[in-house]
């Protein structure tokens, strides 16, 4: 049985603030899960309840991608585990188990929920198309808002997971599947669900949520390989334009969970930047730490703060996207800054010159790909305002691309996108970024005992082979 997640995080658009939402989970697949305080297709079907559904699809999106970048961030280089939990050491260790119960609670039930509340709103709104009763604007943006938020959350689910099915076991379910997709497969579904999202968005004038939908169809692109089809999506979006999910320090359940649990705010902290230093870790080490420490995105060794790691043998490297208020004796990179509340950055245009870049260098032109990102880097024109090393790029691919890494890494690190990045690479080029040191060899997340047990539609956590080998 699902656990229910009522009074989680939920921060709305200016349009819904201040409505009071009712919170609960719904299955990712065939799980029965009964709750009353589930806003129910039918409910949402009703026009009165369309601003509550539509401030739902936000917060449970927000809800999920925090701990997203928890769990992806640990896998991959960006954090080690300073905790003592054995289920995480687990995804620090890329030997995950699909029995795993952290993962099952704490990322993979938050995704689905994510993604059914999405589906949900666009399967009950599009009923409400052109009908004179209710308000036009609001369907449209309704249906906007859900096919964006639909398309991001699969697009993750393909980064990150081996196969991903949803509606499994449940023929009446619209987004039936009789079978587990593919990582591709699910990109190619995130990619033309992001192209009905920019439609919708242009159709109603919101230019920001289509912009999102244009950085999502390149995210997917680059990921299934289109690497010119994803850069000439993205020429028209602002190199300053950045998308974001919202936290508020209203209260403890509202904060970014990134900073969260890289601060310990009231408790002691389980995440951290590995600096190369720690035994525990087996010497793990940020790949870009030395450049993000130089320019005050790490803050290294606080022995002087009242930070405390869980693991009192882990020594604390403190990230600083995510910072606390100013505290005596830390460096900060804004001295308003609030971690509590600091928001992570889903989509960019940052992220989506770096796209550009990549397309050029992957089509010959080396040079210009190095402009390209130095002029990105090296100018403070990042979403930091800081000034970077440049990067050298001398036509060696594999020497290049982690380069290219970093260039990504500057503007969306802790936001969920590293893993991503690394992995679409081993799959794509067959070039290893990640960490050599970890012990396990995972490349994904295996779909979660539960769904295995309660899914008729699946019988295995992933396709058969070499982890490497999953596509």
């Amino acid at each position: 049985m699902l656990k229910t997640l009522c009074g989680t995080k939920r921060l709305w658009p200016a349009k819904v603030a201040g409505i009071a939402v009712l919170a609960g989970t719904l299955s990712s697949c065939n799980l029965d899960v009964s709750d009353p305080d589930i806003v129910t297709p039918d409910d949402v079907a009703d026009p009165a309840s369309l601003p509550i559904a539509i401030a739902g699809v936000v917060g449970d999106f927000q809800l999920m991608l925090d701990s997203y970048a928890r769990y992806s961030g640990m896998s991959i280089d960006e954090f080690i585990l300073s905790g003592t939990f054995p289920t995480r050491a687990q995804v620090d260790e890329r030997n995950v188990l699909s029995d795993n119960a952290t993962l099952t609670g704490g990322l993979y039930e938050i995704i689905h929920v994510a993604r059914f509340s999405a589906d949900n709103l666009v399967q009950a709104v599009s009923s409400l198309v052109g009908d004179p009763d209710v308000d036009q604007d609001l369907v449209s943006q309704a249906l906007a808002i859900g096919q964006f938020y639909g398309a991001y959350v699969r697009v993750l689910l393909a980064e990150l997971y081996c196969q991903s099915i949803l509606g499994g076991g449940d023929e009446l379910n619209p987004n039936y599947e009789s079978s587990p997709k593919s990582p591709d497969e699910r990109a190619q579904d995130a990619l033309s669900r992001f192209q009905a999202a920019e439609a919708s968005a242009t159709a109603i004038g919101a230019a920001d949520l289509a912009d999102a939908a244009r950085v999502g169809q390149a995210r997917a692109n680059m990921w299934l390989g289109n690497y010119a089809a994803a850069a000439s999506t993205v020429a028209s979006v602002a190199t300053g334009f950045e998308f974001e999910a919202a936290y508020s320090s209203n209260d403890p359940s509202q904060y970014n969970d990134v900073y969260q649990l890289t601060y310990g705010d009231n408790a002691a902290i389980r995440w951290t930047v590995g600096d190369g230093t720690q035994i525990e870790r087996n010497f793990e080490k940020f790949a870009y730490y030395d450049e993000f420490l130089a320019v005050g995105l790490i803050f290294q060794d606080p022995s002087t703060t009242d930070y405390n790691s869980f693991n009192s043998a882990i020594r604390l490297q403190l990230q600083m996207i995510y910072p606390p208020p100013r505290a005596s004796g830390e460096p900060q990179l804004s001295p308003t800054a609030n971690g509590q509340s600091s928001p992570i950055i889903a989509a960019s245009g940052f992220e989506a010159r770096i796209m550009e870049a990549e397309a050029q260098y992957r089509a010959g032109d080396v040079a210009g790909a190095e402009s390209k990102i130095n002029a990105l880097l090296t100018t403070g024109l990042n979403p930091h305002g800081a000034m970077f090393a440049p990067v050298d790029l001398t036509g060696v691919f594999a020497t290049d691309i982690d380069q290219i890494g970093y260039a990504y890494s500057v503007g969306a690190w802790l936001t969920g996108h590293r893993f991503g990045f690394v992995r679409r690479v081993l799959r794509n080029d067959n070039v290893d970024l990640f960490p050599a040191v970890q012990p396990g060899n995972d490349t994904a997340f295996p779909v979660v005992k539960q769904e295995l047990d309660n899914n008729p539609d699946i019988n295995q956590a992933c396709p058969s082979g070499a982890p490497g080998s999953w596509s």
